[in-house]
């Protein structure tokens, strides 16, 4: 749908715009950059819009690597998503994001999702890498927590700008809701993959409860990091 695809482009464009205004206003600079990739380990949750949006502006070559990765996290996420510390174990798994390049850079970071838009430090990327704050110790670790500010959390990173993704993700899904009449959030990958599957396109055809119906037969529906059909 041309109005949804117009939604995502302006709620990525409105992060952008007033994440910027924030670390203009706090004159932080960020230290991510290209090649530092250690937040694209985590478990990116994102909405079906988003998800549509992505798969329009990937290559084929690129679609058909993100669809096997979803294929195979499916399962991951079927048997993993009651428990409380899924996000974390996957994480320290160090799953490399199928969008990631061989040097390090993410192949739609235009058109990546809100989700990833809002991840942000100006610590060191060390901190970044799956498990370095885990097993931070004695001065290691004091040297650490001395230079968290009251702008940073979770952790070490940038707060507002993880806030205002959430809020922005927020809006947009409720502005599908208004369009579509509900909306899907799932994991990147994964959702990306249904999205190209006949039978997850008939269930959206069908509506809500057919679509939760169709996520219930795979395991994906419910759990602290399963799907969500709303």
């Amino acid at each position: 749908m041309q109005a949804l695809r117009q939604a995502v482009s302006q709620a990525h464009a409105e992060l952008d715009r007033r994440s910027a205004a924030y670390l203009r206003t706090l004159a932080l600079q960020p230290s991510c950059r290209k090649g530092c990739y250690f937040c694209c380990y985590a478990l990116v949750m994102i909405g079906l819009a988003e998800a549509e949006y992505l798969r329009e502006n990937l290559s084929p070559e690129r679609l058909a690597q993100v669809e096997q990765t979803g294929r195979e996290r499916l399962r991951q996420i079927a048997r993993g998503k009651h428990r409380p510390n899924f996000a974390t174990s996957y994480f320290l798994q160090a799953n490399p994001c199928p969008l990631l390049t061989e040097d390090g850079a993410c192949s739609a970071h235009a058109h990546r999702p809100l989700a990833c838009r809002g991840v942000l430090t100006d610590l060191d990327a060390h901190y970044c890498t799956p498990g370095a704050v885990l097993n931070l110790r004695g001065r290691a670790k004091d040297d650490y927590e001395d230079q968290l500010r009251s702008y940073h959390g979770p952790e070490h990173y940038l707060k507002t700008p993880w806030l205002l993704s959430e809020q922005t993700a927020q809006g947009l899904w409720e502005t599908e809701q208004k369009v579509r009449g509900f909306t899907v959030i799932g994991e990147l990958a994964t959702l990306v993959y249904l999205r190209g599957q006949d039978d997850f396109q008939t269930a959206l055809r069908l509506g809500p409860e057919a679509t939760r119906r169709y996520l219930q037969r795979l395991s994906l529906l419910g759990g602290d990091w399963g799907f969500w059909v709303g």
